[in-house]
């Protein structure tokens, strides 16, 4: 493979730019241009792009006419926002631009100067795994829609991140945003955290959905949103917050990317 190259604040690391429905949260069912950058820094047990979480010499672009192109990382942002104004001008039915990865706010600078003087001509989701807030202010100024995850150490693999949630919370609170929460959850998941997320929620998003969201990992797909397991978890996370919803990844279930 060859060398990867470093990234000034003007060129972002990139794994792949595809159209297809939003899977997860508020938005789901929506037409979405999905801009995923590479690079993550987490390695939670569950990831399902793990193609994602390191920066890789080329990013491919797939447009809705059947045509593909490979560039070569890291991406300059006018040519991130030439290959968004042209895809979103193809297709018409995509309603946003989904910010994702990988985690896109490792990469902070760069989103700074793309939204600040490129901005893309439909609203910004921001997907994030809400531990980074340097620059936060700045990108979320503009961004539309927040998607943020909870990560739970009895599930993820990780070490708890209860101190990193709250500090991007509050930066989310304090920014007026449309935030939701995703709350990725299975059979080893502790009601202990889910409890204690769901009441993190509360405190600075209190008028937040939580998304219980089951795990699909690899040769054990989720049986049923039903499971006893699952409400369990919603019914421990429904006692600190209003909104709490188990919801299966739409584009699973649909089969698309």
């Amino acid at each position: 493979m060859p060398a990867v190259s470093e990234a000034g604040p003007d060129a972002a690391y990139l794994s792949e730019i595809f159209v297809s429905i939003q899977g997860e949260g508020s938005r789901a069912g929506q037409r979405q241009l999905f801009v995923r950058f590479a690079g993550c820094n987490l390695r939670c047990g569950y990831c399902d792009t793990p193609y994602s979480l390191t920066k890789v010499p080329s990013c491919r672009v797939d447009y809705p006419d059947g045509r593909f192109r490979v560039l070569d990382n890291p991406v300059a942002s006018s040519d991130l926002a030439a290959i968004v104004n042209e895809i979103c001008r193809l297709d018409p039915a995509i309603r946003m631009v989904a910010i994702t990865g990988g985690e896109p706010m490792l990469q902070h600078n760069f989103l700074v100067e793309w939204l600040e003087r490129k901005s893309p001509p439909v609203g910004c989701l921001l997907e994030t795994n809400a531990m980074l807030c340097e620059n936060l202010d700045r990108v979320l100024a503009r961004i539309a829609v927040v998607s943020a995850d909870i990560k739970l150490p009895s599930n993820s693999g990780e070490r708890p991140c209860w101190v990193s949630h709250k500090s991007f919370f509050q930066h989310c609170s304090r920014s007026g945003r449309d935030t939701y929460v995703k709350m990725p959850v299975d059979t080893s998941t502790e009601l202990a955290e889910v409890r204690r997320g769901a009441r993190l929620v509360s405190r600075w998003l209190p008028q937040a959905t939580l998304f219980l969201q089951p795990i699909d990992r690899p040769g054990k797909p989720v049986s049923s949103v039903d499971d006893p397991v699952f409400l369990a978890l919603a019914c421990e996370a429904s006692a600190e917050l209003a909104d709490v919803r188990i919801t299966p990844q739409l584009h699973k279930l649909f089969g698309v990317r």
